[in-house]
């Protein structure tokens, strides 16, 4: 089997209507979902299947709807495949369900672990104040400088993800992030996107969230990492799970570091990379980060047939 990385989307991938034909196609599946609504206590289910979207777009139904449907997925390839990656990682949220698969956190701790950290996010922030802009084509050498002398005390403009050499993804207050798309312009990206989020995620304004979240992590039992994950904020592999907590809660508020984090995965011998859940956001940025590494969305029982032939 070829040396394989597994990776799992974060917030942007959901959709209304995610998972239902896998549902409606296997028993197992069906019994997750049902575990799904008992561990959080409310029919998550039936906001994946039917929404309403705006509802589903709310952080603290988000995160734990894309573990979801992202781990069910995962749990139907390995069935199917029989499938042992060589490393496992996540954008974000999806280092939950990147964690989850390696046997560190209990799928049910992991549900109500991303519940619990997305009403700490949407908390953190009045509505309105915080958010997050991305920059296509822009230069990181050049824009830094220009952030840096933007941001003072609660007035920040940070980077938030580092998706790929086309892409940065600010974060922090919305008047900064405002002066700081006009300061930049001439320094040659091509286009900012401000980003229907609710919050600054990924910058200085999430640290008390994050201290909330520190405690939660804290009161969780924890299980073997039995794949190595490859963390968001280091993009360095780990199969320690003393870090874990330490890496999570440094997630809060610093950069996604997801082009390094797949050019090391491909330096260390990675051969192919599957995006395991919803959309295919990870796989479009891993194509523009590494062309010559082949990668596939999976995310149907037709997709999972399709990678039979390729692992």
């Amino acid at each position: 089997m070829k040396k394989t990385g597994v990776v799992f989307p974060g917030q942007g991938s959901q959709y209304v209507g995610m998972g239902k034909k896998l549902y409606d196609a296997l028993e197992d599946v069906r019994g997750y979902f049902a575990v799904a609504d008992k561990a959080l206590g409310f029919p998550i289910t039936e906001l994946c299947f039917n929404g309403p979207e705006d509802e589903l777009r709310q952080t603290y139904n988000t995160q734990p709807s894309l573990l979801l449907n992202s781990y069910v997925i995962w749990q139907a390839l390995r069935k199917a495949t029989g499938i042992s990656p060589y490393f496992l990682a996540g954008h974000s949220l999806g280092e939950y369900t990147a964690l989850c698969a390696s046997g560190f956190f209990s799928f049910e701790d992991a549900l109500r672990m991303t519940r619990k950290r997305g009403l700490l996010m949407e908390e953190a922030c009045p509505k309105g104040k915080g958010g997050m802009v991305a920059l296509i084509g822009a230069d990181m050498a050049k824009i830094a400088p220009v952030l840096q002398e933007i941001s003072h005390d609660d007035y920040v403009a940070v980077p938030a993800n580092l998706n790929s050499a086309e892409q940065v993804v600010l974060s922090g207050s919305i008047e900064a992030l405002k002066e700081g798309v006009e300061r930049l312009k001439g320094t040659g990206y091509k286009k900012a996107i401000f980003l229907n989020v609710s919050g600054p995620f990924h910058s200085p304004l999430m640290k008390d969230a994050a201290e909330k979240l520190k405690e939660e992590l804290a009161k969780i039992s924890r299980g073997a990492i039995g794949t190595p994950v490859v963390f968001n904020v280091d993009a360095t592999p780990s199969g320690d799970g003393g870090i874990v907590v330490d890496r999570l809660y440094r997630q809060m508020f610093s950069p996604v570091l997801w082009e390094a984090s797949v050019r090391r995965m491909v330096a260390e011998g990675v051969e192919v990379f599957l995006e395991v859940g919803p959309q295919k956001v990870l796989a479009n940025l891993i194509k523009r980060i590494e062309p010559s590494v082949p990668c596939y969305n999976v995310e149907s029982l037709e997709d999972i047939e399709a990678v039979k032939g390729i692992l």
